[in-house]
């Protein structure tokens, strides 16, 4: 999603909790990069981390307006019936740097393109920290703001880092495949999408943009961690985009 400027992430936080009860701000923990060789593992039950977002009664009737302007005229909820699953990243090194952004109610106007098209602030249902400890944010089944066309039957899963300055990591490879195994197993998910694909994906059914011009271009979470991903949930048998 590249959720947050880099410069907006706090340089350090509160040391990480796997408790699931416990919902604490994570530390910014230093984590190996992606080694080629290496393979991720493939835990059948993740340890998921209640740490849930702001949510108000501003913030539901702004989600609730910008649903009805890109999705769905007569929407008269919030609830969606997940069929894609969209992983992310958040082009900033902090899980707490991340949760704060999301947090706010409105998005910011430095980000002229996302502010014409709507109030409501970006968000995910999901947060990878770089040690590979799950946050959930918020229902699965909430619409939420994370990806253009799809948001009305899309999971979005933040991942902390980057390809650069915060290569994600073995531990967040890990951790996406046991919550993707996981989210497959309850709700009717038939795509795997990284959110770089999803421009090639605007033919498909479930895509719907109300408004033809607006649309993104995104390079997160990358080709590399998308293979990594995918190559072990080939038994998922999970739809990617059409072939470029």
């Amino acid at each position: 999603m590249n959720a947050a400027p880099t410069s907006a992430a706090p340089a350090s936080g509160a040391p990480a909790s796997a408790a699931p009860a416990a919902a604490v701000a994570p530390a910014d923990v230093p984590a190996r990069p992606l080694a080629p060789a290496a393979q991720a593992g493939d835990p059948a039950s993740p340890v998921i981390v209640e740490w849930p977002l702001a949510w108000t009664e501003q913030r539901a009737a702004l989600t609730l307006e910008y649903r009805r302007r890109h999705h769905l005229a007569t929407a008269e909820d919030l609830e969606i019936e997940p069929r894609v699953i969209v992983l992310h990243y958040t082009a900033g090194g902090s899980a707490k740097g991340t949760k704060a952004y999301f947090d706010r109610v409105t998005i910011e106007e430095g980000r002229a393109q996302l502010a014409s098209a709507g109030r409501a602030n970006v968000s995910s249902h999901f947060l990878v920290d770089r040690d590979g400890t799950i946050y959930r944010l918020q229902p699965e089944t909430r619409f939420a703001r994370h990806c253009i066309g799809l948001n009305h039957v899309a999971i979005g899963v933040e991942n902390v880092g980057d390809e650069a300055r915060w290569p994600l990591t073995e531990a967040q490879v890990t951790a996406n495949i046991a919550l993707v195994r996981h989210l497959v197993a309850r709700f009717p998910v038939t795509h795997l999408l990284g959110h770089h694909e999803v421009m090639r994906f605007r033919a498909h059914s479930y895509y719907v943009e109300r408004e033809p011009g607006y649309r993104n271009v995104k390079a997160d979470p990358g080709a590399r961690f998308m293979e990594r991903v995918r190559g072990a949930l080939g038994d998922l048998s999970l739809a990617g985009p059409p072939e470029q």
